[in-house]
């Protein structure tokens, strides 16, 4: 597979995986009857990247990678309990999916300008 291929794919994951990691967590936080401040306070700090993952930046990438392990801490707490919810799965699924497109897409860029 070429290079150029590749980061196209991993544009791609980035992109879906992180808009369909808002909608979990939101859809997520709604089923748990959170208020409001609980809602800011866990998507705020993805909605910052929003306009980089738009536009796939390259720091974007790295910051958001830093962002997503205290996300991913929270989803290995949140399927801790004997019985976690499907949307947990979900967005722990969906957290290392990003992760991994974001630090693939990020090197294979670096790769690329060499």
């Amino acid at each position: 597979m070429k290079l150029e291929l590749k980061i196209a794919i991993s544009k791609l994951a980035i992109q879906y995986s992180f808009f369909i990691l808002l909608i979990t967590l939101t859809v997520n936080l709604w089923l748990q009857s959170a208020p409001l401040v609980i809602y800011f306070m866990s998507l705020a700090p993805l909605v910052v990247f929003i306009s980089g993952i738009i536009k796939v930046r390259l720091r974007t990438l790295i910051w958001l990678c830093f962002v997503l392990l205290l996300y991913f801490a929270i989803a290995t707490y949140k399927l801790s309990v004997p019985d976690p919810r499907p949307l947990d799965i979900a967005e722990l699924v969906l957290i290392v999916v990003l992760f991994v497109a974001a630090t693939a897409n990020a090197r294979l860029r670096q790769k690329n300008t060499l």
